[in-house]
């Protein structure tokens, strides 16, 4: 029995620093702000996000990991809750969860060519200022994008995921009987505003 749990303690000690050789962390941040005016009404809109990643590569071509995101829209106007171009003011906040795997497709000279296919869940508590009213989204879905990465270095690397060619299904609906909508799409690049998101990563 002793020389059993030894064995094992040997094994987990011997196993823990290889996988962590294959570890890595990693995320992005953005922020963005816009001032409007129209005629005598004046308006903002800012919204920024943070998405940690951690992933462990399974073998030379298969990764997996869980991305994680928080972001954060809202707009406010000094006239009626209106904000012009954009509507009611409003404040939303979103939460996002989302496990994935990668296949590498090609590796050359420090580039790495990737497919990344991702579940998420997505939870969003809106706001709307102008009629004092929240409500809640929740949305589900699949999506596969494509990934550049380069590496700086042993430990550091920057990848690029090109959204604008990213294929995704998603239903979300309310939990509102005043907001009462459900929705399902289906197209590329319908849950990233942006075509390119930019991050580093550490690798361990």
């Amino acid at each position: 029995m002793k020389k059993s749990l030894l064995a094992l303690v040997l094994a987990v000690a011997l196993a823990v620093p290889a996988m962590a050789e294959s570890m890595w962390v990693g995320g992005s941040f953005s922020y963005s702000s816009d001032n409007q005016e129209w005629n005598d009404r004046s308006g903002s809109a800012t919204s920024w996000s943070i998405e940690p990643e951690f992933g462990y590569s399974l073998n030379e071509k298969w990764d997996i990991g869980l991305d994680l995101a928080y972001s954060s829209s809202a707009n406010t106007d000094t006239v009626y809750g209106f904000n012009p171009y954009i509507g009611p003011a409003f404040d939303v906040k979103t939460m996002d969860i989302a496990p994935f795997a990668r296949y590498h497709i090609a590796q050359i000279a420090g580039v790495d060519v990737m497919l990344k296919g991702s579940l998420f869940y997505l939870k969003s508590d809106v706001e709307l200022r102008g009629v004092d009213h929240t409500f809640a989204v929740n949305g589900y879905g699949i999506s596969v994008a494509p990934i550049i990465s380069y590496s700086i270095n042993e430990t550091w690397s920057i990848g690029a995921e090109l959204n604008f060619a990213e294929l995704s299904f998603m239903h979300a609906e309310t939990d509102d009987d005043w907001e009462d909508i459900k929705t399902e799409q289906f197209g590329f690049n319908l849950n990233d505003g942006s075509l390119i998101s930019v991050g580093f990563s550490y690798h361990f």
